[in-house]
């Protein structure tokens, strides 16, 4: 008897609801205005990317390099304060897309700073994390692992505050955000108010990353190399199946080599379109045919 490849597709693979408003309007100004400016990687995704700059997006790196009185678009991570003040200098029309969750947390993080130390627990590389930054003010820090927390010993000391708000970047590993908050807890007397912030559909897509990985032989995670929340469930799923792949498209798996009669288990990140998740499918069950 032939046995054929088993394919499991997460059922909370693909664009978030963050993503998905954001490429929508993304297109919906760029018909409108054809040639717009976009600060940064509209979202961690190559193709995503590729398909707006096709239809007339300008990726650009800094907001000096846009000309006075043009459109901008700001990315889904959102961006650091001085980029809006900068827009108002040049007479920038900013188009502000920004996942709605992190404009929240924004907008707590104002609220806060006068008279807490915010503690934004995240990657310290990552536009959200560094955007989130620019708004607490000097007496913040990004904590990304547990060296981090000794290091703010001096700052907090410093500012004389004498109560942490806590939050998190949305698409950060829920577990370990608990174990840095504990860590923080025990290392700090002082008042401590906890705003675990990461994205429900962040957490939601974690858990089932790791249910699925203790399930196959496999597992294929397709997203964009740089985005933070693939790269999270690349590290969740490796943890219960060593045979974990990050991939941007279904071309890399001809690198890989995966018997046909295994259980494969797939998970998108938050920036993934479906098209990429269906050809990947696609390239699966071609291969397993043609090696029985």
């Amino acid at each position: 008897m032939v046995k054929f490849m088993q394919i499991i597709v997460g059922k909370l693979s693909g664009f978030c609801n963050g993503v998905k408003y954001t490429i929508e309007k993304a297109n919906e100004v760029i018909k409108k205005y054809h040639n717009v400016y976009c600060l940064g990687e509209i979202v961690h995704n190559e193709s995503v990317i590729k398909d707006l700059e096709s239809k007339g997006m300008i990726t650009i790196n800094q907001i000096d390099k846009c000309p006075q009185n043009s459109k901008v678009i700001i990315r889904a991570h959102g961006e650091i304060k001085e980029t809006y003040d900068k827009a108002k200098e040049k007479n920038i029309d900013l188009i502000d897309l920004t996942c709605g969750k992190i404009k929240v947390i924004k907008s707590k993080i104002i609220q806060k700073n006068k008279d807490h130390f915010i503690i934004i627990i995240g990657k310290k590389n990552h536009p959200e994390a560094l955007g989130l930054k620019s708004f607490a003010g000097n007496y913040s820090y990004i904590v990304e692992d547990e060296d981090d927390i000794k290091q703010l010993k001096n700052i907090i000391k410093e500012s004389k505050l004498k109560k942490l708000f806590i939050i998190s970047q949305t698409t950060f590993n829920s577990i370990k955000f608990e174990y840095l908050v504990n860590k923080i807890s025990d290392e700090y007397n002082l008042f401590i108010e906890v705003d675990k912030t990461i994205c429900n559909a962040t957490s939601s897509r974690q858990k089932e990353t790791e249910d699925l990985s203790k399930k196959v032989d496999y597992m294929i995670i397709i997203g964009g190399k740089k985005s933070s929340n693939t790269k999270e469930l690349e590290t969740i799923s490796k943890e219960n199946c060593k045979n974990t792949y990050l991939i941007q498209d279904y071309k890399e798996l001809k690198d890989i080599e995966i018997k046909s009669d295994s259980k494969v288990g797939i998970m998108a990140g938050a920036s993934t379109p479906d098209n990429l998740v269906d050809e990947v499918i696609l390239y699966l069950k071609r291969g397993s045919h043609e090696r029985t």
